[in-house]
């Protein structure tokens, strides 16, 4: 006794693998370069981040360096002290 046919299955309606070509490959990897350069500038430098003075290097606040700590003075000058507060050392046993 002969087994019956049985029916073919239908072709996917999925076009067939290409390959891209050049050009779009090119396209590609520019997007990617691109996209990682813009990644670091921004978590180098971040928009609406840290201001940073930009003063140029012939400017007269370039120019004249902060005063030194004179004897006895603590705020207002280079190498002041300033309050800290700091948690206590933990008891030893």
């Amino acid at each position: 006794m002969p087994l019956p046919a049985s029916p073919r299955p239908a072709e996917p309606a999925v076009a067939p693998y290409r390959p891209l070509n050049l050009c779009r490959r090119l396209l590609v990897a520019a997007l990617a370069v691109a996209t990682a350069v813009a990644v670091v500038m921004l978590l180098l430098d971040p928009p609406g981040g840290v201001q940073r003075p930009r003063v140029a290097p012939s400017s007269p606040v370039a120019a004249t360096p902060a005063p030194s700590c004179a004897p006895g003075q603590s705020q207002g000058c280079v190498g002041g002290t300033s309050m800290v507060i700091a948690p206590n050392a933990p008891a030893s046993r």
